[in-house]
């Protein structure tokens, strides 16, 4: 009798397992068979169903790495979207920049033929200042292009930051000698910090070729350096033409020109590459509206 019941319930054992094992097997399948149709979903672009992220399940795991999957697929394609339309927009920008001295050029060339034989001064002239925009803005694309890509590495040395704002200076006299504008310059004693003197020169002349460009003829430019445990701050303020109101942070967009901009030339190139290389300095370059004028200040780091 013993023998009957353990026999029973050995069968009933091997049959409640046999059972168990076919409904895990048959859960397996239905998991993988949802698994598959979700991946498939994925790599073809398809709305996706879940219903198990956030379970401690197996199924829920794998449900949730893929779910991460697919959103790491949609970013690098909004990613690889975005920087085909910021090509397709710097090449529509280039040969809009480019259209107009290229068009100079060839009219004073045809003024050129038609003459008498005789060059003229004036178309001569012309001439030359369109060459000088045309290079002007082919530096500039390969700087932009070379900065955007890490081509160009910043230096960065411990050097004299006030002889580095002195050699720019010294960059910009002449400009500012012919418009009889005055600097007023506040320095500290010693001002020193790691930066790349070449670059960092490049974007202060950028910052205050705009300040005497825009000023009026007999007008003042401060410039200013001083420091604090974090940064060295060096702050360039005009009293000139200014920017409108919401225009603080888009004068340093690629190509932008200010609102109040009228007769003077420009590309709107200047302040993007302060901004950049300011940027990969580790610092930060502002601009702040002022009545009248504009104040512009790079923040380099100390460390």
């Amino acid at each position: 009798m013993n023998l009957e019941i353990v026999g029973a319930i050995l069968l009933g054992l091997s049959i409640g397992a046999g059972l168990m094992f076919w409904c895990q097997r048959a859960r397996r399948m239905k998991e993988l068979k949802r698994l598959e149709k979700l991946t498939y979903d994925i790599l073809n672009e398809r709305e996706i169903q879940t219903g198990a992220v956030g379970e401690e399940t197996l199924y829920g795991k794998i449900e949730y790495e893929l779910v991460r999957v697919r959103e790491m697929l949609e970013g690098r394609k909004e990613e690889a979207e975005k920087t085909r339309d910021e090509i397709q927009k710097l090449i529509s920008e280039i040969a809009h920049q480019m259209r107009t001295p290229l068009a100079n050029m060839e009219t004073y060339l045809g003024f050129m033929k038609d003459d008498s034989g005789e060059t003229t001064p004036e178309y001569v002239a012309a001439l030359e200042k369109s060459e000088e925009k045309l290079h002007f803005l082919v530096e500039s694309f390969i700087k932009m292009s070379r900065l955007e890509q890490h081509i160009i590495q910043i230096k960065k040395e411990e050097k004299d930051l006030l002889q580095t704002v002195l050699n720019v200076l010294g960059q910009i006299q002449c400009y500012a000698e012919a418009k009889e504008i005055q600097f007023d310059i506040t320095f500290p004693e010693k001002a020193i910090c790691a930066h790349d003197a070449n670059w960092l020169g490049e974007a202060l002349y950028n910052i205050l070729e705009n300040a005497v460009k825009y000023s009026d003829n007999g007008g003042k430019i401060e410039v200013a350096v001083s420091g604090n445990e974090m940064f060295m701050k060096i702050q360039v303020r005009d009293y000139g033409l200014g920017i409108s109101e919401g225009e603080e942070h888009r004068i340093f967009q690629r190509f932008y020109r200010g609102k109040l901009v009228t007769t003077q030339a420009g590309f709107g190139i200047g302040l993007y590459l302060a901004r950049e290389i300011v940027s990969l300095h580790g610092g930060f370059l502002t601009a702040k509206r002022m009545r009248p004028g504009l104040l512009m200040e790079i923040r380099i780091p100390i460390c």
